[in-house]
């Protein structure tokens, strides 16, 4: 298999390191030299798709299939309507990113379809969170507690050019799963939990995500603090973000993938954000703890026309995580700080961690890498975490930063 990826940064990189996992073969093309993922890949184009077809074509319809891993739109549009007619086929359904990508859409798709999410301004009253409608992730996100805070918030908005969407604060733990669908049919994967920086950004991802016996109460698990993620959510809480994510996906009548995020409040799951695309991160913790590729599901759903049932079974435990050393100092941060990268290495036993994707080098003052370390237990996994982390500053004689929350 020879698979093209279009984007070279955050979701590139993803993709990019699946594929290596997969045993394909990358092209990976971007307008930008230096990207992070083009350490990874094996051959790089530096390309504007759109700007000349014919080069284009050469180079896509080479290939296998074609992944986009971007959030431009002329981009996706081009792609789109081009890829399809050389007969590649192409990782990706235009119609639900559409959808996905405003948050003002995903939520009247969520009221459609009866699913819990946030309340909106200003029933929900404060704390509140403000966030532009079209981007993704944390950007732009801000948490305001009074009028004054929400006022500013929303003109910083509206003054770089976004409509604004306001909804309530909830405060609990935060997961992911990715769903693969087609043909009307949808089959979610494995459950990640999210740990986040002071920027909103995530900073960590766990797997596996376990819940509480019932009858007893949850371990105090966080979004912004170390927790025990085995017993993190109330019984049930699983199963219920399963059949969140399955009616969101066959609602949007989906083929291929998507994200779909929520935070744990008292009365069960509700949702944030869906994201029809490959996502970031989580994809590498899930094929760290369950063994299942998403990157190979996405090509067999999208080419078979139908999506595999897939074994959840956690085989191990994974926590994946970002540091960056910048002023004598090393943090754990977002992953903000991969996607401003050098091109990336793939290093195994990278300071003790399993592996490591990073653009360190000797004598460098400033540099990232994502941490990559199992365990029997997620107990085990924080722990070697944790310890290469320290290890990694002791090394680099630098400090270690107290970690940021929201």
């Amino acid at each position: 298999m020879k698979l093209a990826v279009v984007g070279g940064k955050l979701q590139g990189t993803e993709a990019v390191y699946l594929a290596r996992k997969a045993g394909y073969e990358t092209v990976l093309v971007d307008r930008r030299e230096g990207v992070p993922a083009s350490g990874l890949a094996d051959r790089v184009v530096v390309l504007d798709v759109t700007a000349d077809e014919r080069t284009s074509r050469a180079v896509l319809g080479a290939c296998d299939a074609v992944l986009p891993a971007c959030e431009d739109d002329a981009t996706l549009a081009w792609l789109d309507a081009h890829v399809s007619r050389w007969g590649v086929p192409l990782l990706f359904d235009l119609a639900a990113y559409r959808v996905t990508s405003s948050k003002l859409a995903s939520n009247r798709l969520a009221a459609e379809l009866a699913v819990p999410g946030p309340r909106p301004w200003p029933e929900c009253g404060f704390p509140a969170v403000v966030k532009p409608s079209s981007a993704s992730g944390s950007e732009g996100v801000t948490v305001v507690r009074d009028e004054a805070g929400l006022a500013a918030a929303r003109a910083r908005l509206e003054t770089e050019g976004h409509e604004v969407v306001v909804e309530e604060y909830v405060a609990g733990p935060s997961l992911s799963v990715e769903v693969l669908a087609a043909g009307g049919r949808a089959v979610p994967l494995q459950v990640t939990g999210l740990e986040f920086d002071g920027r909103y950004d995530c900073k960590r991802v766990v797997a596996p995500v376990g819940e509480a016996a019932a009858g007893e109460p949850p371990a105090a698990a966080s979004p912004t603090a170390s927790s025990d993620w085995s017993c993190a959510v109330p019984a049930g809480t699983l199963e219920a973000l399963d059949g969140i994510a399955v009616r969101l996906a066959e609602g949007l009548g989906l083929t291929g993938l998507m994200d779909v995020e929520v935070m744990v409040a008292p009365d069960g799951p509700r949702l944030l954000e869906i994201d029809a695309r490959l996502p970031s991160q989580t994809p590498t913790a899930v094929l760290w703890s369950s063994g299942v590729n998403l990157l190979e599901g996405l090509v067999e759903c999208v080419t078979c026309g139908a999506p595999s049932p897939l074994d959840r079974v956690a085989r191990a435990a994974c926590v994946y995580q970002h540091v960056h050393a910048e002023g004598g100092c090393l943090a754990v941060l977002g992953e903000h700080v991969m996607g401003s990268a050098r091109p990336l290495r793939l290093v195994e036993g990278f300071c003790g961690a399993d592996e490591a994707l990073t653009d360190h080098e000797p004598g460098a003052l400033s540099w990232s890498a994502t941490l990559i370390c199992a365990g029997a237990t997620v107990g085990e996994a924080r722990a070697r975490a944790d310890a290469v982390a320290r290890d990694l500053a002791r090394r680099e004689a630098l400090g270690l930063a107290t970690e940021e929350t929201p």
